[in-house]
């Protein structure tokens, strides 16, 4: 199996690493304090959603994504889910969405981690059900319709990690450890 795992919102606390620059660069801009929105720039006040892109996708995106932290358990999680997909003859594939100028950093916060997938795969996110993968595992609501409306007889292999912000995707399978990955395609 081919098992995509998407990076931030799974393994790349994005959201706290842009909250950070935001706070010290932009401190009249308020946030809330739990995002309950994919389009967490709808939830930002005092910065239009242009200053809000410019902020991760040009000032300061050495900040937002080479700079910002793992999730807690993220990163010893994924170097245990290399031990097992390698024991059973899995491949691990990260899948994630990056402008060009900016893949590098997500490819640099990869290997300052010691995170080495089998592969990576830079897709816009209504274009990772496209590619060659069994399972995704992402935070996106957006990304889960476009794979289920996309990949009919694989539909319910679109596994949610679950966030604040996308209690309404109706996927068959969530999770709140990579690990629990594990028992979801051992079933398959």
């Amino acid at each position: 199996m081919r098992i995509g795992i998407d990076v931030d919102g799974v393994l790349r606390d994005f959201v706290s690493a842009f909250e950070g620059v935001v706070g010290q660069e932009y401190p009249n801009a308020q946030i809330p304090e739990m995002i309950s929105t994919w389009k967490f720039e709808d939830e930002i006040t005092g910065l239009s959603r242009e200053e809000i892109k410019e902020i991760y996708k040009e000032k300061f995106s050495k900040q937002c994504f080479q700079d910002a932290l793992p999730f807690p358990e993220a990163v010893p999680a994924f170097w245990t889910l290399e031990k097992w997909a390698k024991q059973e003859g899995h491949e691990l594939i990260i899948v994630t969405s990056q402008i060009p100028v900016n893949r590098h950093y997500t490819l640099s916060w990869l290997g300052k981690y010691s995170l080495c997938p089998s592969e990576v795969i830079f897709a816009r996110g209504k274009h990772k059900w496209i590619h060659d993968i069994d399972y995704l595992i992402d935070d996106s609501p957006v990304n889960h319709l476009y794979w289920t409306r996309n990949r009919k007889k694989d539909k319910d292999n679109f596994i949610i990690f679950n966030r604040s912000y996308n209690q309404e995707a109706d996927s068959k399978y969530r999770i709140d450890s990579l690990l629990d990955i594990k028992k979801i395609i051992g079933r398959g």
